[in-house]
């Protein structure tokens, strides 16, 4: 009897630890539920930073966006001239939720300050602006390290840094860049002849033939030149000859070219770059001025890297359209083959089929993706 008793009181016991078990077991189930319920509404927002950088003679504009926490990516628009208001909406939709964004109008250009000295308009100054950029990015937001993504200048411009220096950068990207200028002169000039050339076979009238003709004589003289003064040649090759000829050397699909007035027109678009008309016009006069000053300088028309990439040790994706006339088609092919001193782990490349020179443009999706994969493996790594 007294045994049974035992039994029943150590039971009560037992039943009443399970209880307490219980009870503790629901208030941390509770308690953790608060706390997720608190860290979810404590998730770090993304931020939207406007920074003017300090740089010999001058001050750079830096829009700042994505999450703070997250692996800082250097985006380097293109041009010469060009400007990263754009950029954006075309590159941010993809990279600002997983990335901080740092989008740099370069010396002269977008929102940056204005700059006539063409002494200034170099590529050794802008090499220089950009490490001064880097710096103060890092220490702003506690960087050790950042990527860094280049389109087409802008491409080169990312190549012609990690020459100087590759010590603070995890990772590059260069989308429908250049290395080597003599290869981007010629590709578009022997294309355009071969093109003419054809067309020249075929039944045509007097005008059309004399027209024709006229530019087999003008790509002769251009490429027998030594590109001192390049940009009136150049445009023309660019903007004026592919339209007589039936292409475009800069889209695949020309249904989704963005002219000046669809810009202006999208009011969306204008306050997400923070642009008034009137800014927006100044954008296209500074370009030209930048623009003019690198594409009438012998140095610049003649650069060539291609052989010094062997020097990059910065894991590197190389990314073109398949149909991008302007840097000219297996300039990709080139850069990926030329560097020499990165593993098959360390670098990648991709074309991009049915895309010209604007990928960003023409297939968003597919490049945001593949950005997105490369820069997060590297971001693992690091």
């Amino acid at each position: 009897m007294q045994k049974m008793i035992s039994l029943q009181k150590e039971e009560t016991k037992l039943n009443l630890d399970k209880m307490k078990v219980f009870k503790i077991l629901c208030i941390i189930c509770a308690t953790g539920l608060t706390m997720l319920t608190f860290s979810c509404s404590e998730k770090i927002k993304n931020i939207d930073h406007e920074i003017m950088v300090k740089v010999p003679e001058s001050k750079l504009y830096v829009r700042v966006r994505g999450n703070p926490e997250n692996p800082l990516i250097v985006n380097l628009h293109g041009g010469p001239g060009g400007y990263s208001g754009i950029d954006i909406k075309l590159m941010g939709p993809g990279l600002e939720d997983k990335f901080m964004v740092a989008y740099l109008d370069q010396r002269g250009c977008g929102k940056s300050l204005e700059c006539n000295d063409k002494d200034l308009l170099t590529v050794q100054q802008y090499v220089q602006d950009l490490d001064i950029v880097i710096d103060s990015l890092r220490k702003k937001y506690d960087k050790e390290k950042v990527h860094i993504m280049g389109t087409s200048w802008g491409g080169m411009y990312g190549f012609l840094y990690l020459l100087a220096d590759q010590t603070k950068v995890y990772s590059y990207a260069c989308i429908d860049g250049k290395v080597n200028s003599n290869y981007q002169n010629h590709s578009l000039i022997d294309f355009e002849t071969d093109r003419a050339n054809e067309i020249l076979q075929t039944n045509i009238s007097v005008e059309r033939k004399v027209e024709l003709e006229h530019i087999v004589t003008e790509l002769k003289r251009i490429k027998n030149s030594d590109f001192a003064q390049f940009h009136t040649d150049v445009n023309w090759m660019k903007h004026e000859v592919p339209a007589k000829l039936g292409f475009n050397a800069y889209f695949a699909d020309t249904s989704k070219i963005i002219s000046f007035k669809d810009v202006v027109q999208d009011t969306a678009l204008m306050r997400l770059m923070k642009y008034s008309e009137e800014e927006y016009a100044e954008v296209g006069e500074k370009a030209e001025i930048v623009n003019t000053a690198f594409r009438n300088t012998h140095s610049y028309n003649n650069i060539n890297i291609e052989s010094d990439l062997k020097q990059i040790k910065t894991p590197t994706i190389v990314i073109q359209g398949e149909q991008d006339y302007v840097v000219g088609k297996g300039h990709a092919e080139l850069i990926y083959n030329a560097l020499t001193n990165l593993s098959k782990d360390k670098k990648e490349l991709h074309i991009i089929p049915n895309v010209g020179h604007c990928p960003a443009i023409e297939s968003p999706q597919l490049l945001s993706e593949i950005l997105v994969d490369f820069f997060q493996k590297e971001s693992l790594n690091n």
